[in-house]
């Protein structure tokens, strides 16, 4: 069985409406990951994607908060 990405998002988008889930920015931001609990070894691993990001002249992310 094939799911194209817009039946995804639909099934989704109804499966919120049936739970009463009503999306807005206050509630985006409050599940956004913050990475406040991060280990050292991934914080690691995310400068070095970002220093090989940047030597590459890709411009770095910009965080949402």
């Amino acid at each position: 069985m094939i799911i194209t990405l817009s039946d995804l998002l639909k099934g989704i988008r109804e499966r919120k409406a049936a739970l009463g889930i009503i999306d807005t920015p206050e509630r985006t931001d409050a599940m956004r990951n913050r990475g406040s609990q991060r280990t050292q070894r991934k914080r690691a691993m995310l400068a070095r994607i970002e220093d090989r990001a940047r030597e590459n002249g890709v411009p770095p992310l910009e965080a949402r908060f």
